[in-house]
């Protein structure tokens, strides 16, 4: 089987040699998903652990009127089900559908559990990517309670340009308003309300197209409202690549 090269750069598997990641990698099974196929569904036993190779998918509940509450987009090189399988959680609690034409690496609970048994770089690694998602949890937890509708979005849309290496001058959604409307919390009429007051704090929206171009006024706007904005690496790497946008480029001769 051959392994992509994004599997195989991944932090998790950082601190193993090249034949211990190899050999861990041959446990696993490629598999597609369709766009619109559901992966896993919310009250299924939980038996394999994903690694998203390419596409999105989206984490979701349906709440007692039928409608999609949203809890994650993933995008590729994230996993799914560590924090279920290693808290020994027996059903999934949310429902994972592929947004568009996945492409997924399946182990089984075993093979994850195992792992962590054998390999204490792979455990470590394990043990930091759950805390990550914990501590990035209780930030939107707060940011939910203490933020508005338009902080939310300014927010989230510096998250998204990190996070997909966007450049800040212009870049384009990566997946619906709907879905990322969804994945805040808020009314789709809402996210549209928003769009003039971003414009007002240093975003403009024009249909799927993003331009951040006063990171100092989204600071002033949304940064100062949240209890890890020292810390932020989302705000950190905005920062750096205005800075490295901003150097002038050498030219050969």
């Amino acid at each position: 089987m051959i392994v992509p090269e994004i599997i195989r750069t991944l932090p998790l598997f950082s601190g193993l040699t090249e034949q211990e990641r190899d050999t861990l990698l041959a446990g696993g099974h490629l598999r597609s998903c369709a766009r619109g196929q559901t992966l896993f569904q919310h009250g299924e036993p939980v038996a394999h652990f994903y690694i998203l190779i390419s596409g999105t998918i989206q984490l979701f509940r349906v709440n007692a009127e039928g409608n999609e509450k949203t809890v994650n987009v993933l995008k590729s090189g994230q996993t799914l089900c560590e924090s279920e399988i290693m808290d020994s959680c027996r059903h999934h609690r949310v429902t994972a559908k592929a947004v568009d034409d996945c492409s997924i690496m399946e182990f089984s609970v075993t093979w994850l559990k195992d792992t962590a048994k054998k390999h204490t770089p792979f455990a470590l690694n394990l043990l930091s990517l759950i805390a990550q998602q914990s501590h990035l949890a209780e930030v939107e937890a707060e940011h939910q309670a203490t933020m508005s509708a338009t902080q939310l979005v300014a927010c989230f849309l510096q998250r998204m340009c990190v996070l997909y290496d966007f450049d800040p001058a212009g870049f384009d959604l990566p997946y619906s308003k709907t879905l990322i409307a969804s994945r805040l919390g808020i009314e789709l009429e809402t996210f549209s309300r928003t769009l003039s007051k971003l414009r007002e704090n240093g975003i403009t929206v024009k249909g799927n197209s993003v331009v951040i171009h006063d990171l100092q006024r989204i600071e002033d706007f949304v940064c100062g409202f949240c209890s890890i904005a020292e810390d932020c690496p989302t705000h950190q790497a905005l920062e750096r690549k205005a800075e490295n946008s901003a150097r002038p480029k050498r030219h050969s001769h």
